[in-house]
């Protein structure tokens, strides 16, 4: 970064007070305005008042560019300083700059104007030190004839920002024609010197399938005609056709030198038929002016100075009271020598360079607003850090949590600031987003590339100044320059880690690619709880003792149908690829196509695909990836993922990634749409961990290249372990470097965060039958053996844990359905593919000292032919110790050819909720099957024969294959259990059916019997007390109750009273994962101060609430005591 950064702040000390200005000009702080702002004017000497300010309008892009070091001091003036007291008279004249750009380009001989997206003020900061303050100096009346000036160059600029037509980018539009086909602006501008040139520049937009026309008039004189091409009337292409024109006119020929007021006037002419609306985005106009004071204050550069070494200045309308300064440098601005004589000042002045100058009225100047006082902060000590945090400040509480996690879990060296800390000494208090940049580089340099990780806490918006109802600009996001172009414009945080010194202004051009230097994430919280929603699961999904499992092998690849398998052919093939270079991940394939679709009116749709997506995520996947068609809300035409299915995800621990290859599902800067990918990462105890994901629409070609780079950086470990999510998905961004067009990517959730890939290595030291065979055959009797291993392939003798092990049939080729039917996109062939849908073995088992066996019994029912198999194992401890493995050494096939008999069929236990569960009991309408299931010969769980697969039945209506959710007991493949999610149950009582065949296809079926509430609140069912009655000198009895919230967290209170009413005790109980059926534990009859209550009858009130939703049921009952 240009000039050293300064090692401390000026805001670290001190007291500060910030105001705001919205205009170039002297504004006034007098003794009232500093006694509003909290200052005692009589206890400061005015002497050692100080203000200080930022970078005038926006800070530059280009990391080379110079730029303010912190916040510089301006020279000012105090009136009444002398006597070293701030009396009620007294009061501080300062130069101040609006937030904008004005310039007089002296090559282009016409202002240049820039405006601010960010902001519509400045601010300056106002502090009384320990000693004296900057003071103007003064600028002598040179000596001297020379040339005079008697007039300057001035300027109107008109500019309204209402529309941004794509809710993207930067480009803002004013007034629309539409309904009005004509606008009229006027501007005070007296003085115009007579016969004198005006130059006007309009720029135009129009969103028009036709060609179409302004004509703009300068005081009913017309001027131009501005022809506006028509624009294609399709998805994708531009959106509107802008255009600038700039013409030069005599100001008689408008007769402005003879009036006050000047007038600007837009006529639209739409095109033919169909959509034809223009909008104007801004024009600017210069004028000569006789140089005079107008109204308060004039702001004055004359062009025709330059002409001259030396000028004098005559300036009319003038009184004694009046003052001029030189404001060529905004912070050393000086007191101007001046003659008066009569109503003219005179002074002359070197001019070999442009001069400004303001002439005021002291008397008549506006004051500046106070805004707020400023807490000391010293960003500019920060000198190392791993990772830096930069929050909305109502999200600080959250990010200190999570800053606090990342030092005691990862040891990362973590620093939370808040965006206004960040903006008050890189911004000069303005919403910049290049101070946050200018921030992180300096923390970066500083810490010689330490830093690793910047997450940014909170959401963004395209609307950088709150124009939009209910805005959500809480941490700015970078906006592309084009906000016309679906294609082009995007918005992106890639901004912030492009740090090195050739970087930083970004064209935006297909071939300009920066690489980022550091990774960026955002948590697009908008309110507290979205905060605290997304920093719980951060911390659970590193912490929770139950988050271990199979599921942190899985990966889960989901394409769209139509486009001629497109979609499917990309994610098969990478899909594959992964299988075949790191089969210790299982590879799952959820392909649209594959599914039976139906065809409604609104369009078609996979209620089949949707189920089957919505079962997967609840089962577990350390990814989902997602390719194919999208919008902010849904994946595909068929909406097989939508915000139901997203509401309905209670899959907490087991939090995914997801890695989403589609168009706009991960927007988060549109204040009018909350995004699917948002609700999921936000989602309370659900939902995902993090996205990588697109905010805008993409193409094909670059998703497929982005996915291959992503899963090339994931598998990339360093050190034999797997890296940070940041680490992969920044090498992902600058290994797949396409202009622009891979910048609509973005990493919603923590980058300093981990995968659950493990990094140890669960090792299959042999896999044989009972026969001493490799080949596992129908029937047979397999033992395994194996042992965990470290990254480098040494025994870890001290591992205790657990291995979850799967076994897989040979991989199958499957076919999709194809569908000519497809309404949007072009038809989907059929489609083959390989999988490996089939398993034969799914349970656990012990690891002691490192190592570990298990046996099992292969199911009759096997796919013909011997060929591989696969095991696919999962190991962890309590002390969070984790391996993966694989082993593809053994074939699966054929038939053992001796088997002993068995003809007895499985026992199977049956419950709603849990196993507390009541036949006939009553549950709300999302609860669970859950079974229990027992054979000496293992239960069949291969689904090569349908009718012997595990299957539920619900009403003799709906059936589902629950072979994937049984796993046999640890260290017993006899016995195991089935737990399976049932959803959106119909009111009422119903019927569950299980039917379940052992290894050798002996089949038996069991009911359940269960009534359903409406699930609108908790409802209570049975409430019991025994032994009822008891007698409480020799007994204790325990409260017992049903409920219709399995799972939920409960608050509880059972209040005794004796029949009179009169309360007796009140005991509290707080419930955790409760289950269908609760006991609250015993009481023994006393009262809470230790009594025991006298023998009789009395009634007990239960009151339950669910912590969830807050909703409570009560239920009571009579008990009796005896003594």
């Amino acid at each position: 970064m240009p000039g050293a950064r300064g090692q401390s702040s000026v805001l670290s000390s001190g007291i500060w007070y910030k105001f705001s200005v919205n205009d170039n000009g002297i504004y006034k702080i007098d003794y009232d305005l500093l006694r509003k702002a909290g200052i005692n004017p009589s206890q400061i000497n005015p002497k050692n008042i100080r203000i200080y300010t930022g970078q005038p309008g926006m800070l530059p892009q280009a990391n080379s560019a110079k730029r303010v070091i912190d916040l510089k001091e301006v020279a000012i003036s105090v009136a009444g300083e002398e006597d070293g007291k701030f009396d009620s008279n007294d009061y501080i004249l300062l130069y101040a700059q609006g937030p904008d750009i004005l310039e007089f380009d002296t090559k282009k001989n016409f202002f240049r104007y820039e405006n601010n997206i960010y902001t519509d003020n400045n601010f300056y900061y106002l502090t009384v030190s320990t000693s004296e303050g900057k003071r103007l100096a003064q600028s002598q009346n040179l000596s001297g004839n020379y040339p005079v000036i008697s007039q300057f160059d001035d300027f109107a600029y008109y500019e309204t920002d209402k529309y941004n037509l794509l809710h993207s980018g930067r480009q803002w539009f004013g007034e629309q024609f539409d309904q009005s086909l004509s606008l009229t602006i006027q501007f005070n501008l007296p003085g115009i010197v007579p016969n004198s040139s005006i130059k006007l520049t309009s720029h135009v937009m129009a969103q028009s399938i036709t060609n179409c026309s302004f004509n703009v008039s300068f005081n009913n004189q017309a001027l131009i005609t501005q022809q506006v091409p028509a624009i294609p009337n399709s998805a994708f292409t531009v959106k509107g056709s802008l255009v600038a024109d700039t013409i030069t006119f005599s100001e008689s020929s408008a007769s402005a030198s003879s009036q006050n007021a000047q007038q600007v006037r837009y006529q639209f002419t739409k095109g033919g038929p169909g959509i034809s609306i223009g909008y104007l985005d801004y024009f600017i106009f210069g004028v000569k002016r006789k140089l005079a004071l107008y109204n308060d204050q004039t702001l004055f550069v004359s062009s025709e100075s330059l002409n001259n070494p030396n000028s004098t200045f005559q300036i009319n309308l003038v009184t004694t009271n009046n003052q001029v300064w030189e404001v060529t440098n905004a912070f050393n601005a000086k007191n101007q020598l001046v003659q008066l004589t009569g109503s003219t000042f005179t002074f002359s002045a070197k001019t070999d360079s442009l001069r400004k100058f303001v002439v005021f009225d002291p008397a008549k100047i506006a004051k500046p607003k106070f805004e707020s006082t400023v807490t000391n902060q010293d960003l500019h000590a920060i000198s190392s850090a791993d990772m830096l945090i930069i929050s909305h400040p109502s999200f600080l509480t959250q990010a200190k949590r999570l800053e606090a996690h990342r030092q005691t879990h990862d040891l990362l060296n973590v620093v939370t600031v808040s965006t206004d800390q960040v903006f008050n000494e890189y911004g000069g208090g303005k919403p910049d987003i290049t101070a946050m940049r200018d921030f992180i580089r300096d923390v970066y340099k500083k810490s010689s590339g330490q830093l690793k990780y910047v997450l940014l806490f909170g959401r963004g918006s395209y609307d950088y100044k709150d124009r939009v109802f209910e805005n959500t600009n809480l941490v700015p996001i970078y906006e592309a320059y084009s906000s016309l172009e679906p294609l082009l414009t995007y918005s992106s945080d890639d901004y912030l880690g492009f740090l090195e010194d050739n970087e930083g202004a970004w064209p935006e051009s297909p071939v300009v690619n920066y690489t980022m230097d550091i990774a960026v994430g955002r948590l697009p919280a908008k309110k507290a709880a979205d905060a605290q929603n997304i920093v719980d699961k951060l911390i659970e999904y590193d912490t929770n003792p139950e988050r271990f499992g199979p599921w942190r092998k899985e990966l889960l690849f989901v394409a769209d149908d139509g486009d001629f398998d497109l979609h499917i052919d990309s994610a098969n093939q990478l899909a594959s690829s992964i299988d075949q270079t790191h089969p210790e991940v299982n590879v799952n394939k959820l392909f649209l196509d594959y599914y039976k679709q139906v065809i409604k009116p609104n369009g078609q749709f996979s209620p089949e695909a949707t189920k089957a997506l919505d079962l997967s995520v609840r089962e577990g996947k350390v990814i989902v990836n997602y390719t194919g068609h999208g919008s902010e809300q849904v994946w595909a035409q068929e909406q097989i993922l939508n915000p139901d299915v997203v509401q309905s995800l209670n899959n907490g621990p087991m939090y995914p990634l997801f890695v989403t290859a589609t168009c706009e599902f991960g927007r988060n800067d549109d204040p009018f749409i909350i995004s699917s990918a948002e609700n999921l990462l936000l989602k309370k105890k659900g939902g995902a961990i993090g996205l990588v994901t697109t905010a805008r629409p993409v193409y094909s070609n670059t998703n497929s290249i982005l996915n291959i780079a992503f899963y090339q950086s994931l598998f990339a470990r360093k050190d034999n372990a797997f890296r940070s999510l940041g680490d992969v998905v920044r090498d992902t961004k600058n290994n797949s470097l396409s202009g622009v067009y891979n910048r609509n990517f973005s990493l919603l959730g923590d980058p300093s965060m981990k995968l659950a890939l493990a990094n140890n290595i669960a090792f299959t030291s042999s896999v044989k039958t009972s026969a001493n065979s490799d080949t596992l055959k129908a029937l047979s009797r397999v033992s395994i053996k194996g042992e965990i291993q470290d990254s480098n392939g040494s025994k870890l003798n001290n591992f205790n844990g657990t291995v979850f092990a799967t076994v897989f049939d040979k991989a199958k080729s499957e076919l999709t359905l194809g569908d000519p039917h497809e309404s949007v996109n072009p038809p989907s062939p059929v489609y083959s593919f390989v999988d490996r849908p089939n398993k034969v073995f799914q349970g656990s088992v012990s690891a002691t000292q490192g190592a570990f066996q298990f046996d099992f019994i292969m199911p009759s029912s096997l796919l013909p032919t011997a060929k591989a198999g696969k095991l696919s194992l999962y190991a962890f401890n309590e002390t969070g110790t984790e391996a993966i493995g694989t082993s593809s050494v053994f074939k699966v096939g054929g038939q053992e050819p001796n088997p002993p008999a068995d003809t007895t069929p499985p026992e199977i236990k049956l419950y709603i909720s849990d196993t507390t569960f009541i036949d006939g009991g009553t549950v709300g309408p999302n609860t669970k099957l859950v079974a229990r299931l027992f054979d000496a010969s293992g239960i069949n769980m291969a689904s090569v024969d349908p009718q012997k697969s595990i299957i539920a039945t619900l009403d003799n209506k709906w059936s589902y294959v629950v072979n994937d959710y049984y796993y046999s007991d640890k260290n017993d493949f006899k016995k195991g259990t089935v737990i399976f999610p049932l959803d959106t149950l119909k009111k009422g009582a119903h019927v569950l059916s299980l039917t379940a065949s052992d290894t050798y296809n002996n089949t038996s079926t069991t009911s359940v019997s269960f009534v359903v509430t409406d699930g609108i609140g908790i409802t209570v069912g049975d409430f019991i007390n025994y032994p009822n009655p008891f007698n409480s000198i020799s007994e204790e009895t325990t409260f017992q109750f049903t409920h219709t919230r399995a799972g939920e967290d409960l608050g509880a209170a059972i209040s005794i009273y004796d029949l009179t009413g009169r309360p007796v005790v009140t005991i509290n109980y707080s419930v955790v994962s409760s289950n269908y059926q609760v006991d609250l534990g015993r009481w023994n009859g006393e009262t809470a101060s230790g009594i025991k209550i006298g023998p009789g009858v009395y009634v007990a009130r239960l009151s339950v609430r669910s912590l969830a939703d807050g909703s409570q049921s009560n239920r009571s009952i009579k008990l009796i005591i005896l003594n």
